[in-house]
């Protein structure tokens, strides 16, 4: 008995004593984290906000649109008697696409034309009859207004007879076909969409300090990833007057698809905006930014603590983007460790970047 209990208490003495060695070396380590700022605080790498030169030039990204693109409607109604296109078929302008049925057409039509032949037979007569005083004015013009239905009958039958042959208006390629042989069309109704590639818009949005660059009619070079050192030349058509919610304004430039490098609608793009011209600016790393382009916002590290920040940024490079509003000089922006942040968390700046 009195050896088991001795036992028991050496057994308890070393329970007791690595207890009191795990919290020794437990109160160490917090003093240790707190000592560092591990526990309470969040490393972040910042930049000091300075003001710098930058070039007038910029780049833009932006998407490339076919110049001419339709959804062809029949004019006419009928069956569909003759398709003679495909998906993926070029098509030029004028050729025909389908035709519908129009024997009934034909067949009114030669009627009218005989009711027309008639109209114009009776109107002489009656004239001559006229002048014979053996019928009143008011008798010829009867006729005459009768000539004037027939002519309207035989006009409506002839555009309807036309709208029988449904053709391209524009030169392109068939990208979607709508009906099929058989298919009864009524006015309005969709044939082939048609789009025509030969020459491209590449259209863009540009900086409120950007968009006073540019003007209409001005020459741009444009960059396809599709095809690196490859340049293609457009000249800008429109400018836009009023910017989206981001502040920033659309512009089209347009260009000649190359048949030796050919784009296709929907392609991304770069618009090179080259200049010599310098100017001042409060720029930023595009790694600050958090969130959208649209909706650009950073990370402000004031009294040790994140202030989460909306700006207005300007123009851009490939690492650095120009501040318009929301930030000033001497302020500094979190680089790096904004991920781990939230507004108004605890920080800690561990060098500056």
């Amino acid at each position: 008995m009195k050896k088991v209990l001795i036992i028991s208490l050496i057994i308890i003495g070393l329970v007791g004593g690595c207890a009191a060695i795990l919290l020794l070396n437990k109160q160490k380590i917090d003093e240790k984290s707190k000592m560092e700022g591990n526990l309470e605080t969040t490393p972040v790498y910042v930049k000091e906000l300075k003001k710098s030169t930058m070039s007038g030039g910029f780049e833009v990204n932006g998407s490339f649109w076919p110049v001419h693109e339709l959804i062809l409607m029949s004019e006419g109604q009928g069956k569909v008697v003759e398709l003679l296109v495909n998906t993926g078929d070029f098509v030029q302008t004028g050729q025909v696409i389908a035709m519908l049925d129009d024997e009934l057409v034909r067949s009114q039509l030669a009627l009218a034309n005989a009711s027309l032949d008639k109209a114009r037979a009776d109107l002489k007569k009656y004239e001559g009859l006229l002048k014979a005083d053996a019928i009143s004015g008011q008798q010829v013009e009867d006729v005459k207004l009768g000539l004037k239905r027939a002519e309207t009958e035989v006009t409506t039958l002839k555009k309807q007879l036309d709208y029988a042959t449904i053709k391209a208006p524009i030169q392109g390629t068939i990208t979607r076909r709508a009906v099929e042989k058989g298919s009864l069309l009524m006015p309005g109704s969709p044939v082939v969409d048609i789009v025509d590639v030969s020459r491209l818009k590449f259209i863009a949005n540009v900086a409120e300090s950007e968009v006073v660059q540019v003007h209409k009619g001005q020459q741009v070079q444009i960059n396809s990833t599709l095809f690196p050192g490859i340049q293609y030349t457009g000249t800008i058509i429109a400018v836009g007057v009023k910017a989206d919610d981001s502040r920033r304004f659309p512009i089209e430039i347009e260009m000649v698809n190359d048949p030796a490098h050919p784009l296709k609608a929907g392609m991304f793009g770069i618009a090179d905006f080259g200049s010599d011209a310098v100017h001042e600016a409060l720029l930023i790393p595009r790694s600050s930014i958090v969130g959208s382009i649209k909706t650009p916002k950073v990370y402000v590290v004031e009294h040790n603590r994140s202030v989460l920040r909306a700006i207005r940024i300007g123009s851009a490079n490939d690492h650095e983007v120009e501040v318009l509003a929301g930030l000033k000089e001497g302020e500094f922006v979190v680089t790096s460790g904004q991920i781990n942040l939230d507004d108004n968390t605890p920080v800690r700046v561990v060098n500056n970047k």
